[in-house]
C-alpha cells in the first residue's frame, strides 16, 4: 500500500478474525472500497499475535472458533494495557440475548449477526472508528494541555482549558495583557559561594512561594529563568482586569518574599531580595515550536519592557508604567474594592532595545491584607 502523504492521517487498520476463509473474503470485499488497511486472522491465537505485533484501530471478531473463542480473545485484549482501548465488534450467527450480553460483558462495543449486510457492516465500522478517533483526540489534547500548562497554572485552570477547543487556546493572536518579570537581586554572585544542592534548594523554595502568589491571582507562570521567572495575566484566558491582577500579585509576592527571607535568615539559609517589573500592552500570544515541543508564551515590546523594568528595580521594589496603572484602575470588576496602591514617579528612563524613554512608576508594596 502506498504510504500516506506527509500531514495526512494513515488509513485505519482493521483486523478481521474468522476461522472460515469465505467469511474473511466476504468481509474484506465489503470494506476494501473504503481504503482501510485490512488484515485477516483465522484463529483466536493468531488474532492476539497480530494485535500484539501491530495494534489495529478496530477488530471484527467471530465468536465460534476452535481452540479459543471470540469471548476469550476479547477478554485477553482488554487485559492488555496496550490493546485494551481497541474497539471490538463481534460477528456471529448466535442471536440469543444472552450471547450478546456475554459479548458486551467481555468488552465488545457492538454485535452484528450473520448473514452480513453490506451497509450495516460499513456503517458500524465507520461509527466506531470515528468514536475511537474522537477519544484519542480528546486524550491527546488533554495530555498536551496537562504537559504544557500544568506546570504553570493551577489544576483548576487546566481543567477549564480541557473544555475549550484546543485551536482557541493555542493559536497566535494579538491581545492586550500584562507581563510580570521577577528575579532575585545578587543571586548569581551568591550562587558562586553555594553548593549545587544549596542553589537548588534555595531556588525551589523561592519559586514555590512565588508561583503560589501567581496562581492566587489567576495568572500563568510562563517560564522559569534561572533565579527569576516570567508570568502572564490575561492569557491563556482573557481577563478584563489583567493589569489589576498582575499588580495585586506583585504586591503579594513582595510581602510573601519578605516573610520568606526572614524565615531563611533566622535558619541561617541563603536568600536574596526580589525585584519585579510589570508592563501592560498589546502582545502576540499563543503556542509555537515543533510537533514534539511546543511553548506557550507572549512576544513583543511589552515583554521586553517588563523585563527591563525588572532589571531596573531595586531590592524589594515593583516598577511599572502609567499605562499599567491606568489600566488597572479602569479595568476593575464592578464588585471589586478600591486598588489600594500608591505610585511614585521615578521620571523617564532609557532601556536597551526600547527606542523612546519610558516614564517609570514605583509601586508601594504596603496594602491592606485583603487586597
Amino acid at each position: 500500500m502506498t504510504a500516506p502523504l506527509a500531514g495526512m492521517p494513515a488509513a485505519p487498520n482493521i483486523l478481521i478474525v474468522d476461522d472460515t476463509p469465505a467469511n474473511l473474503e466476504l468481509l474484506s470485499g465489503m470494506l476494501k472500497e473504503r481504503h482501510y488497511k485490512l488484515r485477516a486472522a483465522i484463529s483466536g491465537k493468531l488474532a492476539l499475535q497480530a494485535a500484539f505485533n501491530d495494534p489495529p484501530d478496530l477488530i471484527l471478531l467471530d465468536i465460534n472458533m476452535p481452540d479459543m473463542d471470540g469471548y476469550e480473545v476479547c477478554r485477553r485484549l482488554k487485559e492488555d494495557e496496550k490493546l485494551k482501548d481497541i474497539p471490538v465488534i463481534f460477528l456471529s450467527a448466535l442471536t440469543e440475548t444472552m450471547d450478546k450480553v456475554k459479548a458486551f460483558g467481555a468488552g465488545g462495543v457492538d454485535y452484528i449477526t450473520k448473514p452480513f449486510q453490506l451497509e450495516e457492516i460499513r456503517a458500524r465500522v465507520e461509527t466506531h472508528l470515528t468514536l475511537k478517533a474522537a477519544r484519542e483526540f480528546l486524550k491527546d489534547k488533554n495530555l498536551f494541555l496537562e504537559y504544557t500548562f500544568s506546570r504553570f497554572v493551577s489544576p483548576e485552570v487546566v481543567e477549564t482549558m480541557k473544555q475549550k477547543p484546543i485551536s482557541e487556546l493555542l493559536k497566535m493572536e494579538r491581545r492586550e495583557l500584562t507581563v510580570l518579570f521577577a528575579d532575585l537581586r545578587g543571586f548569581t554572585a551568591m550562587a558562586n559561594e553555594l553548593t549545587p544542592e544549596e542553589v537548588q534548594e534555595t531556588l525551589n523554595s523561592f519559586l514555590e512561594v512565588m508561583v503560589a502568589c501567581i496562581e492566587d491571582a489567576r495568572g500563568m507562570t510562563d517560564k522559569f529563568l534561572g533565579d527569576g521567572f516570567m508570568a502572564l495575566f490575561g492569557a491563556p484566558f482573557r481577563q478584563g482586569d489583567h493589569a489589576r491582577r498582575a499588580l495585586t500579585a506583585a504586591v503579594a509576592m513582595q510581602r510573601a518574599h519578605r516573610e520568606w527571607m526572614a524565615e531563611r535568615a533566622a535558619g541561617g539559609r541563603p536568600c536574596r531580595p526580589l525585584g519585579i517589573g510589570v508592563a501592560t500592552g498589546e502582545t502576540v500570544v499563543g503556542a509555537y515550536g515543533t510537533r514534539n515541543r511546543m511553548e506557550y508564551t507572549a512576544l513583543g515590546h511589552v515583554v521586553n519592557l517588563a523585563s527591563r523594568l525588572c532589571g531596573a528595580a531595586e531590592a524589594g521594589e515593583i516598577l511599572t508604567t502609567p499605562f499599567t496603572r491606568d489600566t488597572a484602575l479602569s479595568g476593575a470588576p464592578a464588585n471589586a474594592g478600591p486598588l489600594s496602591l500608591s505610585f511614585l514617579s521615578k521620571g523617564k528612563m532609557r532601556f536597551k532595545n526600547i527606542q523612546e524613554p519610558v516614564e517609570v512608576l514605583s509601586t508601594a508594596m504596603e496594602v491592606p491584607a485583603h487586597e
